[in-house]
């Protein structure tokens, strides 16, 4: 069941990746530095020079176009 499990796991962070490729780098970068790298909104805010307030929206809406490709593409 582990071996099972580890599979499932790796399908679908592929199937994200791939989904994470559609993303407009505007969206992709904050959300990738918050839920991959996991730093603070002010962290990302400094490394891409905008707005804190800009982090969280952008991650907001990352967030909902990630739902949408991988809903229109896996269903």
């Amino acid at each position: 069941p582990s071996a099972e499990i580890e599979l499932h796991r790796k399908e679908i962070a592929t199937m994200i990746d791939q989904c994470l490729q559609e993303l407009p780098v505007k969206y992709k970068e904050p959300l990738v530095l918050f839920c991959i790298e996991e730093m603070e909104y002010k962290e990302i805010a400094d490394v891409l020079r905008i707005p804190t307030s800009t982090v969280g929206v952008r991650i907001y809406r990352a967030k909902k176009a990630l739902q949408k490709i991988y809903t229109k593409q896996y269903g």
